[in-house]
């Protein structure tokens, strides 16, 4: 089976939209233009001025390099200095969907281009959002097997609370768990190497982001991708001043965030994230799991596990242990930038969107926010689900609905001329003919006239059976063409939505290869304004 992988600008909603084409409205909010390489020569010069030595250590100290290249980049970087470019995901099961690969591999491309342009190191750095607490959304996975068929795969919480992946392990059933998809794996040729790697990284008694690292630095070995855990007690010691900052602060930065917010909705733009009054962008990890801290009665509550901290006590909580707070999703990217020097964020629309509310905080700690650049969205197409749409005139957009209406769609699409003209004839005949009737009988008696009005819907009614009949038909003669429309459907738009958001990577990998990786980098191409002036200029 062959494939082709398209490779498609990101969509996102009206404020990501405008941003990405430069948009002045849109502007203010953001720091820097993602195509302009100007904004990453500014920031290289911020974060210059953040990062000495002793700070680069410190960055050393905090990542995980994936091959023996990394491991060197990452010492020219500690000593002749650099930058980073980062994304960052939750700890999916199996490495998450397919949308994951991507941020990544955008990472590399973006790294590799910015250090071609400022003649500086650049390295691509993968954040595991370790301590994020909703298990439901990392806890399944969904691949197609050999067959066609959608399969999922998932494993049981093994903790009631709100553990954070970082502290959630993996039980037993993560065994059976494994030995599904690697069942699955074996019927797309050459699976060994890809079943291999699911088994070493996902164990029982592994924590769920310690599990999606192995994985994270095997697959992306080749890449010399450095990895960083939220949780890490690198990332957390050299975060300190961020969470204590919050905590000190944390009314004057909502009232930063709301400010913001409350701009960006005035001039027509939906917010990402809902401002919660009385809270702190912190969350408080005990024995109830990760809980937000809330502001009652001039102390800081988290209300599950019933601890009170006063100003004071939570202070001297945070600096004596990190590890047990955490930031929100407005305070990650600031710690982010606190502890690397981060010239550019790759991030999903939702990501994009919420970095326009926190400008503000960002300012607030001193730091210049890195520039937002919009992961790539890439389908991986095997051939035989192109032909299919080709051969009967769909795109991926129309398989989208639900599958019955797929199907039935494609059905109707293969109604012969003469059977659909008939249909549509009789119809008319239908309503033409009771039409007149209506109106003559009217004269006669006007309730003559409702009575045959339902007879003419009745006779519209019979019409519609044969049609069904006719249909039903058709699905029996067709059943193969109709079983490859949802073979089609699985691969490209399963569940109607995007390939990206709920397919897993190891089904493609062994059916095609460890180059797929490589082959989908190779696709996302990163073309700055500047760059693009000046080829123009070369050629004229």
């Amino acid at each position: 089976m062959t494939l082709h992988i398209q490779v498609r600008p990101l969509r996102g909603s009206t404020l990501v939209e405008d941003y990405l084409r430069g948009e002045g409205k849109a502007a203010p909010y953001f720091e820097g233009r993602p195509f302009d390489v100007e904004s990453y020569r500014e920031k290289l010069a911020e974060v210059r001025g953040r990062f000495d030595r002793a700070a680069r250590e410190r960055v050393a100290a905090a990542v995980r390099p994936t091959s023996a290249r990394a491991a060197e980049r990452l010492r020219d970087f500690v000593e002749n200095g650099g930058a980073v470019v980062t994304t960052g995901q939750q700890a999916g099961l199996f490495g998450g969907p397919l949308y994951t690969v991507h941020k990544i591999l955008t990472a590399v491309r973006l790294a590799e281009a910015l250090e071609r342009e400022l003649g500086e190191i650049v390295l691509p750095v993968f954040w595991i959002a370790s301590e994020d607490h909703d298990f439901n959304e990392v806890r399944h996975v969904e691949a197609v097997d050999g067959r066609g068929t959608l399969r999922s795969f998932s494993v049981a919480a093994t903790d009631p609370h709100a553990a954070p992946m970082s502290d959630m392990k993996l039980g037993q059933d993560v065994e059976s768990a494994v030995d599904e998809i690697a069942h699955l794996l074996s019927e797309h040729g050459d699976a060994d190497a890809c079943i291999k790697q699911i088994r070493d990284a996902y164990q029982p008694d592994v924590t769920v982001a310690d599990a999606f690292r192995a994985l994270t630095e095997s697959l992306f070995s080749d890449f010399d991708v450095l990895v960083t855990d939220a949780a890490d007690p690198a990332v957390k010691e050299a975060s300190v001043h961020v969470l204590l900052g919050e905590a000190e602060h944390a009314a004057e930065h909502e009232r930063l965030v709301r400010e913001r917010s409350d701009a960006l909705a005035a001039d027509g733009y939906v917010t990402q994230v809902v401002v919660v009054p009385e809270t702190a962008n912190l969350f408080f990890h005990g024995p109830r799991g990760r809980e937000r801290l809330v502001r009652k009665d001039g102390a800081w509550l988290a209300p599950e596990a019933r601890v009170r901290f006063s100003d004071g006590e939570l202070a001297e909580a945070i600096r004596n242990d990190p590890r047990s707070f955490s930031p929100n999703v407005f305070l990650r990217p600031v710690v982010e930038s606190a502890v690397f020097p981060t010239l550019a964020y790759v991030g999903g629309p939702a990501e994009t969107a919420y970095f326009a509310q926190i400008g503000p905080l960002f300012r607030a700690f001193g730091i210049r926010a890195p520039v937002v650049f919009p992961r790539f969205s890439a389908t991986i197409a095997p051939s035989e689900a192109e032909e299919t749409l080709g051969d009967l005139g769909l795109d991926m957009a129309d398989l989208a609905p639900p599958l019955h209406e797929v199907l039935h769609r494609v059905a109707r699409d293969r109604v012969p001329a003469a059977v659909a003209d008939g249909l549509a004839a009789l119809r008319a005949s239908i309503v033409d003919r009771y039409a007149a009737l209506m109106d003559a009988a009217g004269q006669i008696d006007p309730t003559v006239s409702q009575a045959l009005g339902s007879a003419r819907n009745r006779a519209l009614l019979g019409v519609s059976d044969a049609e069904q009949k006719i249909l039903r038909q058709l699905k029996r003669r067709d059943a193969g063409l109709l079983r490859a429309v949802e073979v089609a459907r699985n691969h490209l738009r399963p569940n109607g939505v995007p390939q990206e958001r709920v397919l897993n990577v190891f089904p493609y990998l062994a059916e095609y290869g460890p180059s797929l990786l490589r082959d989908l980098a190779e696709q996302m191409t990163v073309t700055f304004s500047e760059t693009a002036a000046r080829a123009e200029s070369t050629a004229a």
